[in-house]
């Protein structure tokens, strides 16, 4: 067939096959290497530094699974936990319950993961550890650094109409969600044993303060998503756009080869 038939065709399967998604300015991509080794690296940093010193922090690594949940929760622009935490399976395929941490500012400039991991952790001043109790709030401070906590994943989502529940929610802004398993924040337990750093890792190795274990730092890929995603039910301008030009530019495509075959039957040339 002439180039032009091919061309024609090109578009089609483009028009078939494009992905019913919108993107959003700026974008952070959860498989995004850089993102996750920022994300990995600020949480462990916080950990192997916290005063008291801890002898059995855990080093953390990346979850896809919570991330894949972060990423689904932070969409729906709203700085309010979710309310399936508790819940088995509908956060994460292995992991209940998960815990969960918020970060949400305004314009899409001020997000850094450094200084979003930074607020949270920065909660620290109003814990004691001694008596395990806040004088205001620092459950976000304990959850990174609770000992037994090992996986994270995070998404940074940017929220053009603005983020609900803030002073800013009539601006674009952008909302940072962290997921953790295993859970923290138990009623009544301290985040972590106070000691000499890595003398309650037991045979796992000591690395920058925090035990490791190869086993349980191995990444998973699941191939899950939660029910409750608002993109299984959802479909935003740009996917209902496409669903109505898919089928109509189609139609106009064959009409007009059809049209060009019939009247012009010398533009094309048959192998």
């Amino acid at each position: 067939m002439s180039d032009y038939v091919h061309i024609l065709l090109r578009v089609i399967g483009l028009l078939h096959f494009a992905p019913c998604t919108q993107t959003t300015e700026p974008f952070y991509d959860i498989t995004d290497p850089a993102f996750i080794e920022e994300c990995v690296k600020e949480h462990n940093r916080h950990r192997a530094n916290v005063k008291p010193s801890s002898s059995n922090m855990r080093y953390m690594t990346w979850d896809e699974g919570l991330a894949i949940s972060a990423r689904a929760w932070a969409s729906n622009c709203i700085f309010e936990h979710n309310p399936h935490l508790q819940q088995p399976g509908r956060m994460h395929p292995i992991f209940t319950p998960v815990g969960e941490n918020i970060w949400a500012g305004a314009p899409y400039g001020s997000f850094k993961v450094q200084s979003a991991i930074k607020l949270w952790v920065d909660e620290d001043q109003y814990y004691n550890y001694d008596s395990n109790a806040c004088s205001n709030v620092c459950g976000h401070y304990t959850q990174v650094v609770w000992a037994d906590t090992y996986k994270v994943g995070c998404a940074a989502q940017a929220c053009q109409k603005g983020v609900a529940k803030t002073t800013f929610s009539t601006v674009s802004g952008i909302i940072f969600v962290c997921n953790y398993a295993s859970a923290g924040n138990y009623a009544g337990a301290s985040p972590y044993k106070k000691g000499t750093s890595c003398s309650h890792c037991g045979t796992e190795t000591c690395e920058n303060n925090l035990c490791r274990n190869s086993t349980r730092d191995i990444l998973k890929r699941y191939n899950w998503r939660p029910d409750w995603d608002p993109a299984l039910s959802t479909c935003g301008s740009f996917c209902a756009s496409l669903l109505v030009i898919r089928p109509v530019s189609i139609v106009l495509i064959f009409i007009s080869v059809f049209c060009l075959q019939r009247f012009y039957p010398n533009l094309f040339i048959y192998e």
